[in-house]
């Protein structure tokens, strides 16, 4: 906890982006990232939700995000990191 939603999201969105890029496996790598990273979220605070994101626009994030360019997948994060949790 301690970081405001949006400093969340901008600090995801690049995190994502450059361990995308690193990885060394296509298969798989994916999904293992989106649990690593709904850990990170949930445990800083925040809801999370990938429902409602097209295969298109992650891509088109992703390529991106690889290029330096993470505002695409800053703005997908932003539809994905909900409402603070509460206890």
């Amino acid at each position: 906890m301690g970081l405001a939603r949006e400093a969340l999201i901008e600090a995801v969105a690049e995190f994502y982006g450059d361990l995308n890029v690193v990885h060394p496996f296509r298969e798989g790598n994916g999904r293992a990232q989106r649990l690593l990273f709904e850990h990170i979220i949930i445990n800083c605070g925040y809801e999370i939700s990938w429902q409602g994101l097209e295969r298109d626009e992650w891509l088109d994030a992703n390529i991106s995000a690889y290029h330096c360019d993470y505002q695409p997948m800053v703005k997908l994060f932003g539809r994905c990191i909900g409402k603070e949790l509460t206890e």
